[in-house]
């Protein structure tokens, strides 16, 4: 595990961004699916604005994977901010979190597992954001991806245990080469 987190800082520090996503847009594409914008809504008590996207009929109250989208303004440094994701994401979950981030400052991954509990399901919940610091801009901007794995029985365990590492690896990877797009700032709410 700890070769896998060595090799994706490294790529960090040395791969530019080869996603081109237009910016504002109501889809994106990540892990060769479709993520379409479903929510969308400003909080005054984080000073952040946020853009949810999920896949096909999925939606904030039923999902498997989705994207979200923050402009935080009430960070500067992509570091700090994500080492309050980590921080919040070791209350919730006895599971370790990562922080990784390159030498300018400028850009910081996290990479977390929470353990979620439904009354009628157990899930493990893969999150991962990148946190950049764009110019011109205040605050942080971040894109995450979120996958839920089920956790109902053995089966559910043993195809978790043996998924995680190779979609870990390549979500992180794919993660560290897309280009954060704009917010699209319209008054979704679903």
């Amino acid at each position: 595990m700890k070769k896998i987190v060595i090799i994706l800082f490294i790529c960090i520090l040395t791969i530019d961004s080869v996603f081109a996503q237009t910016n504002g847009s109501k889809t994106i594409k990540f892990d060769n699916q479709i993520f379409t914008l479903k929510f969308s809504d400003y909080s005054k008590a984080t000073k952040s604005y946020i853009n949810e996207y999920y896949k096909g009929n999925e939606n904030g109250d039923k999902w498997t994977d989705l994207i979200g989208i923050y402009h935080i303004k009430s960070y500067s440094k992509p570091f700090n901010y994500a080492k309050d994701l980590a921080a919040g994401a070791s209350k919730q979950s006895p599971l370790d979190a990562q922080v990784m981030y390159n030498e300018k400052g400028n850009t910081a991954i996290v990479n977390f597992i929470l353990i979620g509990d439904t009354g009628k399901s157990k899930y493990l919940e893969q999150n991962i954001f990148k946190i950049e610091k764009v110019k011109g801009q205040s605050g942080v901007m971040a894109i995450q991806f979120a996958h839920k794995y089920p956790l109902n029985n053995k089966e559910e365990a043993d195809k978790f245990k043996e998924q995680l590492p190779y979609n870990q690896t390549k979500w992180l990877n794919e993660i560290n080469n897309i280009e954060i797009p704009k917010l699209v700032e319209r008054d979704i709410k679903s």
